[in-house]
């Protein structure tokens, strides 16, 4: 017990710094794996059902890298709220916030790449009548994922521009990732009360880069030594010592 109040330790490192690592590969593996996804064609109902078919594996494996990714942000994220501070009523939240906003985005990963392909393969070998039904299913949950999608995408905003006002109050590097979050989260907000009810190619990426950029920021300030990871430490010890001397 002497031994391991003597080793020294550094509490607030040790937890910041796997939820750092945790935002940066699913930052990088996330954005690999959406450059994979693609549709299938087709000029006619039954070609398109036919052509997200074909596409079910690969669609199933982007969409549940997808799902494990939004859930490795939200347990980074959490980690930062921690940091930051969950007893101050803006830190928490911004927590809040962003994890509805990422319950919103597992729901329209989910229609995407797991309901519409289960649809699709349904339909391709029915009736005609059937395949206009499952066509039309297929468009209309379209827009039902795309709602989910800007939701997830305006809550995680939100989530992200409040503890950028934490952070900009803050010096040094914290500043500056306050800076990126809150330049982040207004572009975001902005793509999207701008868009119409399908999203254009240029905004979604403009979207995906912003975050790109925050999601960057915010895991190197975790993995970054905090500034009050000294006395945090010293306390430890002290703490440790005094348990094992008693």
């Amino acid at each position: 017990m002497l031994h391991d109040a003597a080793m020294p330790t550094d509490p607030s490192l040790q937890r910041t710094r796997t939820a750092g690592i945790a935002i940066a590969a699913a930052t990088i593996i996330s954005t690999i794996f959406v450059a994979l996804d693609h549709s299938g064609g087709g000029n006619n109902p039954l070609e398109v059902l036919q052509g997200i078919a074909r596409l079910q594996g690969l669609k199933e494996l982007v969409h549940a890298v997808a799902i494990a990714s939004v859930c490795a942000f939200a347990f980074g994220y959490a980690t930062l709220a921690r940091r930051l501070g969950l007893h101050r009523p803006l830190v928490l939240a911004g927590l809040t916030t962003y994890l509805i906003g990422c319950i919103a985005m597992i729901g329209a990963t989910i229609t995407d790449g797991f309901v519409t392909t289960h649809i699709a393969m349904d339909a391709i070998t029915a009736t005609p009548e059937r395949v206009a039904f499952a066509y039309n299913l297929i468009r209309y949950a379209g827009v039902a994922l795309n709602d989910m999608a800007k939701l997830g995408w305006l809550l995680q905003a939100a989530g992200t521009l409040a503890w950028s006002a934490a952070l900009v109050q803050e010096r040094g590097f914290h500043r500056t990732a306050g800076v990126v979050g809150v330049l982040s989260s207004l572009l975001v907000i902005a793509l999207i009360a701008g868009s119409a009810t399908y999203m254009t190619m240029t905004s979604l990426l403009s979207v995906l880069v912003a975050q790109l950029v925050w999601n960057v920021a915010a895991a190197v300030l975790l993995v970054r030594k905090p500034a009050n990871a000294g006395a945090l430490s010293r306390q430890a010890d002290g703490d440790a010592a005094m348990q094992a001397m008693t």
